[in-house]
C-alpha cells in the first residue's frame, strides 16, 4: 500500500501569488494526509510548462518531511508556471528506502511516475522486453514501459496501455513525460484512486482515499467528482483540463482478480 496524490493545475489567464501560495498548501495537505498510505518515505515532484521539472525525496514520513530543508528548497520552485504537482507516500514492498532512486516519484527521463501497487514478475518484464534496470524496486518497469513507448511529442497512450496488459499485480499510477508537460496520465487498476475537478478553478485533485481529499478540502464549494472506473485511465490536458480523455486498459493481475470474483460470487 502506498499513497498517490497530487494537483495539475490548468492553465488561465494569470494566477495570483496568493493563488500558488494556496496550491502548495494544498499539495502539503494532500501528503499529509496520504502519510497512514505510506510512512517509510515521502516524495514530490514539480513539472512547468517548459518541460523543466524537479524531484524531491527523502525516506521520512510526510510529516517530517514537508519540514526538511530538501522540501523547503523544492517548494521556492513552485511558481505560475507549474502545471503539475505530483507526490508519493511509501510502503516499500521491494527495494530500500535508503535508496533515494527507489522512493517515488521514479525518474526514466523524460518520464516522471508514481505507482501504488506490486508488479510481481517485473524481472521477467525486464529481460524479455530487453529494458534497462537501475534499481530493484518493481515499479521501475512501468516508467521504463513508459519511457519506450515516449518521444519528443510525449507518450504514445495506446502503446503503454498496451505494454501493460501481460503484467501481474496490482497498479494504479500517475506519469507525465516532460517532453509533453501540460498532459498528465492518471491509472486507476485494481488499486484505488479518487479524482476531484473544479472547473471555475480549473484544478484537478487526486489521492488514493476520498477522505484525504474530503479533509484537505473541508467542504469547499465547486468540487466535483470525476468517477474513474478499474482498468480506466484518464488523460488529462492542462490547457483543457475539464475535459479529459478516457482509455480503456487490462493487465493480467486485474483480469485474473476479476475472473476470482466473478467465480466466487463477490
Amino acid at each position: 500500500m502506498c499513497g498517490l496524490c497530487g494537483v495539475i493545475v490548468g492553465r488561465q489567464a494569470k494566477r495570483q501569488v496568493r493563488e500558488i501560495d494556496a496550491l502548495s498548501d494544498t499539495f502539503i495537505k494532500l501528503l499529509l494526509g496520504s502519510e497512514h498510505r505510506g510512512p517509510y518515505a515521502t516524495g514530490a515532484a514539480w513539472v512547468k510548462r517548459d518541460g523543466s521539472m524537479q524531484v524531491a525525496k527523502e525516506p521520512l514520513p510526510a510529516c517530517a518531511f514537508v519540514q526538511s530543508g530538501v522540501f523547503l528548497e523544492w517548494l521556492l520552485g513552485v511558481d505560475r508556471q507549474v502545471t503539475y504537482l505530483m507526490g508519493h507516500t511509501r510502503w516499500p514492498s521491494r527495494g530500500s528506502v535508503r535508496n533515494a532512486a527507489e522512493n517515488h516519484p521514479i525518474c526514466a527521463s523524460p518520464i516522471l511516475l508514481t505507482h501504488n501497487g506490486t508488479i510481481t514478475d517485473h524481472a521477467r518484464h525486464f529481460r524479455r522486453l530487453e529494458l534497462p534496470r537501475t534499481t530493484q524496486v518493481d515499479s521501475e518497469l512501468l516508467a521504463r514501459l513508459a519511457q519506450h513507448h515516449t518521444g519528443q511529442d510525449g507518450t504514445n497512450i495506446a502503446d503503454f496501455l498496451a505494454g501493460l496488459s501481460p503484467l501481474e499485480g496490482s497498479m494504479s499510477a500517475a506519469l507525465v513525460a516532460t517532453s509533453r508537460p501540460d498532459e498528465i496520465l492518471l491509472l486507476k487498476g485494481n488499486m484505488p484512486l479518487e479524482i476531484l475537478l473544479h472547473r471555475k478553478r480549473r484544478l484537478l485533485l487526486y489521492a488514493s482515499e476520498r477522505r484525504i481529499l474530503d479533509r484537505v478540502l473541508g467542504g469547499e464549494a465547486g468540487w466535483e467528482e470525476v468517477f474513474l472506473a478499474p482498468g480506466e485511465a484518464l488523460v488529462i490536458n492542462a490547457t483543457e483540463i475539464h475535459a479529459p480523455c478516457r482509455w480503456r486498459f487490462s493487465f493480467l493481475g486485474m483480469a485474473r482478480e476479476s475472473m476470482c470474483q466473478r467465480l466466487t460470487g463477490a
